[in-house]
């Protein structure tokens, strides 16, 4: 029996892969994913009128890929009028207007809050000049607009860069520096004020809407939409070259298929790249192999009080101190909308050491001690919850530490002659669902004029 053959295989059914199969859905294609549904990171489950969300929440921009994407299938944005900087200080959930406003907000001695102000305008002096450095510039593709801006202050952690600093101050960084799924000493300087910088862009926030219905939505739309061109459950395992062609074996249902391919688009993680895809040059395989990710373990809770709650208008909480690193109120987009009130839905995560602990516990005990943290917050919330669900994700997010060098995967992605392309997250010094669709964007591109040039070679010959 003959193999199947397609014009393009997509290995990886996250963002990028989704973006890159939307983008060649003329073609004949196929996409293979190793779980059992599409979307990657970004995981809802529908509850009445509300979701319980596991990963990726804030979209961005409108003119953005993914937001391209979003509207180009049918799914909805949603305003998050909620309190983006609350904080968990001192036992108690503080609430300013604003981030500037947190060394006069926050119960301080007055060296703590000098040193909360100082430690703040470095940050924001930084974050200034992060939005001049990543500034496009005339001509310049978007894979090496991202090595530049990758390369911004590089060379030594954010750590170093905030400088010293009081305990209960250097608490507040690290919950929030947290969120790269590192520590401070981690990550770059750079990547330090990218997390700093989506969140502090003002008025023009990069990432300010959910999605109508939860994150999930986009890979139950894409489904849809791919119907039996998208195999889940089918874990690729090797790529071989063939002549023109590239061999993609994978294994599905306890057996192993190949199928052949005239362009293959990699969209898995980097570590998971380097290990298939053996016919890559070595330097890129080494350089994506040392990728760094960080672990990921959150937690959806539901309540079900039908009265107003002091959560109601925030939207995002920082817990410094906790295993719980952020708080997410995804209900609270929808108290904008009306209606009548009937519970609310959560997010809560670990990153950094925090979560590399939690990993390694069961479900159980991460329930437990993510509650137990949560009980802090708002003691009021206990008898309320209905519902927990507990995801654990591995790996987790990726993060760009000091001194790393992904050059061999950039220019081996301005390459025009490879038949063979990388797309995912990592490509940027903080992994994001933008950097993700974007390149997979990208790949299709590169993928769709491979074929034309190889179409025109053929005839030729």
């Amino acid at each position: 029996m003959s193999e199947a053959s397609y014009d393009v295989v997509i290995i990886g059914g996250g963002p990028a892969g989704l973006m890159a199969a939307w983008q060649l859905r003329d073609l004949n294609i196929l996409l293979v994913e190793r779980t059992h549904r599409l979307g990657g990171r970004l995981f809802s489950l529908p509850r009445d009128d509300m979701w319980l969300n596991f990963g990726g929440h804030l979209f961005p921009a409108p003119g953005s890929y993914m937001r391209n994407l979003m509207l180009e299938i049918g799914l909805e944005t949603i305003p998050i009028p909620g309190n983006k900087f609350a904080l968990w200080h001192q036992g108690k959930v503080v609430a300013p207007a604003s981030v500037s406003a947190l060394p006069l907000t926050l119960p301080l001695s007055l060296f703590e809050r000098i040193a909360l102000a100082r430690v703040g305008l470095k940050i924001k002096a930084g974050v200034r000049h992060w939005q001049q450095a990543t500034q496009p510039l005339a001509g310049e593709s978007s894979e090496n607009r991202r090595a530049r801006t990758a390369r911004f202050m590089s060379d030594h952690s954010f750590r170093a860069f905030l400088g010293p600093m009081p305990a209960r101050i250097e608490s507040l960084f690290r919950a929030a520096g947290q969120r790269s799924a590192a520590e401070l000493e981690d990550i770059s300087a750079g990547v330090g004020l990218t997390l700093f910088g989506m969140v502090w862009a003002g008025k023009g926030d990069s990432m300010a809407v959910n999605m109508m219905g939860g994150s999930g939505r986009l890979g139950e739309v894409m489904t849809e939409r791919l119907g039996d061109r998208a195999l889940v459950e089918a874990t690729a395992t090797s790529l071989e070259p063939r002549g023109r062609q590239t061999a993609v074996t994978f294994e599905r249902g306890g057996r192993q298929e190949t199928v052949s391919a005239s362009q293959v688009i990699v969209a898995i993680p980097a570590f998971a790249a380097s290990r298939i895809a053996s016919s890559l040059p070595e330097p890129v395989r080494a350089t994506l192999a040392n990728v760094r990710y960080g672990p990921f373990p959150s937690m959806a809770v539901r309540t079900n009080e039908t009265k107003p709650m002091p959560w109601d208008d925030i939207y995002a909480i920082t817990v410094p101190g906790r295993t719980i690193n952020m708080m997410f109120n995804h209900s609270n987009p929808l108290r904008a909308l009306g209606g009548a009130k009937r519970g609310s839905s959560f997010m809560v995560y670990s990153g950094g050491k925090p979560a590399a602990e939690m990993m390694r516990l069961t479900e159980d005990e991460i329930r437990e001690r993510y509650l137990s943290d949560i009980f802090q917050l708002y003691p009021e919330i206990r008898p309320l919850i209905v519902e927990t669900k507990v995801q654990k994700w591995s790996p987790g997010n990726t993060y760009r530490p000091a001194g790393f060098d992904f050059g061999p995967v950039v220019r081996y992605s301005d390459r025009t002659d490879t038949d063979i392309h990388l797309a995912g997250d990592y490509f940027s010094e903080i992994g994001n669902m933008e950097t993700a669709a974007g390149t997979g964007y990208e790949a299709a591109q590169r993928a769709r004029r491979r074929l034309a040039t190889l179409g025109g070679q053929q005839r030729a010959a």
